[in-house]
């Protein structure tokens, strides 16, 4: 979406505290990415995201006008702030409208749906829909379907090759990976990324199978996102054959003109440029510098992000496909970012006067500058 917004003459960076393997994929698209918000200006609008880094960004530029995108019903990190100056919150598929709504409280005129969408840029060309399926694979975070065996057993019987796992390791560009493949169990965005792709898609995800994505069935796919999750059937034998079987080639064909005509990120921009004209003319917003205090809160919140690391590593693991020796990189590097830290509480302990001589009577050592 960055991206998108760019291509449609709009100056846009993003703000991460935390670096993630994400933020490489940004800056290769000639973004700027700010892990502090100190230096930059003051922008027209925020678009929040994660609860962390949009409170601190609320902070650093007060009297801006923002906006927040939830995309999960349960996580903490999209739990959303309710803010005076948080005019409107979008959320990505129905179920979410409860948090907002029910949950939080949120005035109903203030929430909007807002679907996920794709570069088709990034995506390339669909493939043409086959008259029978030859190959499929399962396009999804790995290790998340738990019936895997189920599904290769169900493609064996249709005579169709089964490639496993796409995604095995991190990699800029997983999109790639599906070329060859005819059908793909996928869910979320990796399932609009395979339609627009040219894959017919049986939506999968750990929870079960919401099925095969058609025509007939397409408004209540985009409803959820293109997951069903907790909603979906449990998977069973019976099941993906029958999904299976319902496969049509010109079927096939009209959802992937669909899915590229409703949901490339060139339209998504053009919907939330729609959400910022109408939340910059509501009122008068009397945007300017932050002061000395607010400043130092917003350096809070942001080093309060660092410190803890409020990110799930857990999902983190799974959205990059880390393998054992990235893993390992990954843990290092963490090491070595508290080490930092413990070095830094080192320094000042040595400079602590009166602390420093009771260190030094306590352990009978001198600390040297």
């Amino acid at each position: 979406m960055v991206l998108a917004l760019r291509r449609r003459g709009h100056s846009v960076t993003a703000f991460a505290p935390i670096v993630g393997p994400a933020i490489g994929e940004i800056r290769a698209t000639g973004s700027p990415v700010a892990t502090s918000l100190s230096s930059l200006e003051a922008p027209d609008i925020i678009h929040g995201h994660h609860t962390g880094p949009t409170i601190a960004a609320l902070a650093r530029f007060p009297g801006t006008p923002a906006i927040f995108v939830c995309h999960d019903f349960s996580s903490e990190l999209d739990a959303p702030p309710i803010h005076p100056r948080i005019s409107r919150y979008l959320h990505v598929r129905a179920a979410l409208r409860g948090r907002l709504v029910d949950e939080c409280g949120i005035e109903a005129s203030k929430v909007k749906f807002w679907p996920n969408t794709i570069d088709l840029q990034r995506i390339g060309p669909a493939a043409l829909a086959p008259d029978r399926l030859s190959t499929a694979a399962i396009f999804a975070h790995p290790g998340t379907i738990p019936f895997t065996g189920m599904i290769a057993e169900a493609c064996k019987r249709h005579g169709i090759g089964f490639r496993g796992e796409l995604i095995g390791k991190a990699a800029y560009d997983v999109v790639n990976r599906l070329d060859g493949t005819d059908l793909a169990f996928a869910s979320g965005r990796m399932a609009l990324e395979a339609i627009a792709r040219g894959c017919a898609v049986i939506n999968v995800d750990r929870f079960g199978a919401g099925g095969l994505v058609t025509m007939d069935r397409f408004a209540d796919f985009a409803a959820v996102n293109f997951a069903y999750g907790a909603l979906s059937d449990a998977a069973s034998p019976d099941l993906l054959d029958r999904e299976i079987a319902r496969y049509s080639a010109e079927d096939a064909m009209a959802v992937t003109e669909r899915v590229r005509r409703d949901f490339a990120s060139d339209k998504g921009a053009e919907q939330l440029e729609a959400v910022y004209r109408d939340v910059l003319a509501e009122r008068s917003w009397p945007r300017r510098e932050a002061n000395e205090d607010e400043r130092a809160m917003a350096a809070i919140i942001e080093r309060f992000l660092q410190q803890k690391r409020i990110y799930d590593r857990s999902f983190l693991r799974l959205r990059e496909g880390l393998g054992p020796s990235e893993e390992l990189q990954f843990q290092m590097g963490e090491l070595a970012s508290r080490t930092a830290e413990l070095s830094e509480e080192v320094r000042r302990l040595r400079r602590g006067g009166l602390l420093r001589r009771l260190l030094d009577k306590l352990t009978g050592r001198t600390y040297e500058n």
